[in-house]
């Protein structure tokens, strides 16, 4: 075969994988499925490298079959945007409703409390509104049970919905 001939060989071969994901995902069980989380990244790319990653390594678990994992990785890049834009924006207002709370900057922020603690805070002063604490409490909750031993087992279906509606708050506190 001659080398002129391999792209456009490559173009089709591409061309007919993206079809079949196109069939395969309507099948609720399908990882075909997963090829549209793919497509909500693209959404968030001016979000920071290390966040932008935690979601890559989501989907990339997702379709190895690592569902727990990949919601792990999911609220890590969740977190991480919605700590940086609460610290940036609110940290003199967390200091004064907080102000038993001591820490020099956001890594010790993290490190201190309690995921719960934070959220609960960032509610308090504005940046989580109420209807959204009581979702994300219960994807930390969810994140909980999948980072530590349990019985908990979700399924694909699962996983792409959590990592799917974790990557739309990202987009909220990234846009806002």
């Amino acid at each position: 075969m001659t080398t002129e001939l391999l792209p456009s060989l490559f173009k089709r071969i591409e061309q007919a994988e993206k079809e079949a994901h196109e069939i395969l995902s309507t099948h609720e069980a399908s990882k075909s499925r997963i090829i549209f989380l793919e497509g909500l990244l693209r959404e968030i790319r001016s979000m920071p490298v290390d966040v932008e990653t935690y979601f890559q390594e989501s989907i990339k678990c997702l379709e190895v079959g690592c569902i727990r994992a990949g919601m792990v990785l999911a609220w890590s890049g969740l977190f991480e945007i919605l700590a940086e834009r609460l610290y940036s924006d609110k940290e003199g207002e967390i200091r004064s409703v907080r102000p038993k709370w001591k820490f020099k900057d956001l890594a010790e922020l993290k490190e201190q409390f309690p995921e719960s603690q934070i959220l609960d805070v960032g509610k308090e002063v504005g940046v989580v509104k109420k209807a959204h604490l009581k979702v994300l409490q219960g994807h930390l909750a969810t994140r909980n049970q999948c980072a530590h031993p349990t019985v908990y087992l979700p399924s694909l279906n699962v996983g792409i919905g959590y990592v799917d509606e974790l990557i739309a708050f990202t987009k909220l506190y990234i846009s806002t």
